[in-house]
């Protein structure tokens, strides 16, 4: 029964190393596939909203539009891939810690230093740069989701009584 229930805590880490592996490669790929990868979506994106009926005519016409698109999506990737690490980080955290205020800290720290430790990966990739605005970028999701459970589990710890020990 206890080996199974370590062996419960390492595999709640799971999720989180595999998140850690797609972010990594999408990292490497170089700023070419990366940029057809962001324009694939920005497409499909104009073929949805073409065939829902909020666009005339075809994805082909909107050459301007693609390109105005192409900076959002990449970044909203940025935000999307972070936040669901993050929640994998707090998944594996969760299985570690008996308190929930500092597993939020603690998770929001790995997924920073992850985030600073992919932009140092991206300075040797083929026309990719790392930069401490991108950091920032893939944090908003991280700080929106953090701030949101420290106010839920705040609210909780004052349903529950002064001494917190539910939090």
């Amino acid at each position: 029964m206890r080996r199974e229930a370590s062996l419960k805590k390492y595999l709640a880490w799971l999720p989180a190393v595999c998140m850690a592996a797609v972010i990594f490669l999408f990292s490497a790929q170089p700023a070419d596939q990366s940029t057809e990868t962001s324009d694939f979506v920005s497409q499909l994106l104009l073929a949805v909203f073409s065939r829902l009926g909020l666009l005339e005519g075809g994805p082909e016409q909107y050459a301007g539009l693609l390109e105005a698109l192409s900076l959002p999506v990449r970044k909203c990737a940025h935000i999307t891939e972070y936040a669901v690490f993050y929640l994998t980080v707090l998944h594996g955290m969760g299985q570690w810690e008996q308190k929930r205020k500092p597993w939020l800290i603690k998770s929001f720290a790995v997924t920073f230093f992850y985030a600073c430790t992919d932009e140092f990966h991206q300075l040797f990739v083929p026309g990719r740069a790392g930069r401490l605005t991108d950091v920032l970028i893939d944090c908003i999701g991280v700080s929106l989701i953090t701030a949101a459970l420290w106010f839920r589990f705040k609210r909780m710890e004052g349903s529950y009584g002064v001494n917190g020990t539910n939090l």
